[in-house]
């Protein structure tokens, strides 16, 4: 029955003669032999280490089996598909979240541009707060609009209110974008209303030194500005 055991399971080996002891004993007998032939100390004599063996004193040495091997295996390779798993979920739920990051802001302008829409009606009719209004309630929905501020701008300078037409102009060329033409003729124009000719110049400056292709454009508004002072 022995015999047709697998060397995994088969322990005969444990009623044979230590193979470790012999190797250790014929190490030992080739290093007194070395020694002798330089003619150093007798050869010591052989000491059997079995004998320091007890049922308490002693290593054991686990022998993992194939079917354990392959137990192994299947576990990591599940731990590996669920690594995989988790990842392809993850990167699907910010698939998803930008997608509907985008769906939102696309919303939020149609919403705001319909107010920028509402406020020109206002305009138009003269009906400067009303617009006003409506341009504020379309920076609810969208912040990073300057088309909305610089509206809102231009009807508080309509109103005479020349610091809170600025204040619009300076958000915009501050924060969103200071190439921004007609927030620095708005806000020059505003300047000139307060006598500031400081601030009025430096506008008309900025707002020619970065817009070099638009100087044509810039000297008709100057020159439409002054004829309404």
């Amino acid at each position: 029955m022995d015999d047709e055991m697998s060397p995994e399971m088969n322990e005969k080996f444990l009623e044979e003669p230590s193979k470790v002891q012999e190797v250790l004993q014929f190490l030992d007998q080739m290093a007194n032999a070395n020694k002798m032939d330089e003619g150093s100390a007798p050869q010591k004599p052989l000491v059997d280490s079995s004998g320091l063996v007890t049922d308490e004193n002693f290593l054991v040495f686990k022998r993992i089996s194939f079917n354990d091997r392959m137990s192994i295996k299947r576990s990591k390779s599940k731990n590996k598909i669920v690594g995989n798993t988790n990842q392809f979920t993850f990167m699907r739920q910010i698939d998803e979240t930008q997608e509907r990051r985008v769906e939102t802001r696309i919303e939020r302008e149609r919403v705001a541009d319909n107010y920028r829409r509402l406020g020109n009606f206002e305009y138009r009719r003269n009906a400067f707060e009303a617009a006003i209004q409506f341009y504020t309630r379309g920076l609810g929905y969208i912040v990073d609009t300057p088309v909305l501020y610089v509206n809102r701008a231009l009807c508080h300078i309509k109103q005479h209110n020349y610091k809170l037409g600025i204040k619009d102009c300076d958000y915009i060329i501050f924060h969103l974008d200071k190439r921004y033409l007609r927030a620095w003729l708005y806000r020059a124009a505003a300047y000139k209303r307060l006598n500031d000719e400081k601030s009025f110049e430096e506008s008309v400056y900025q707002a020619k030194s970065l817009n070099s292709s638009e100087i044509e454009y810039i000297e008709k508004f100057l020159d439409k500005m002054r004829t309404m002072l």
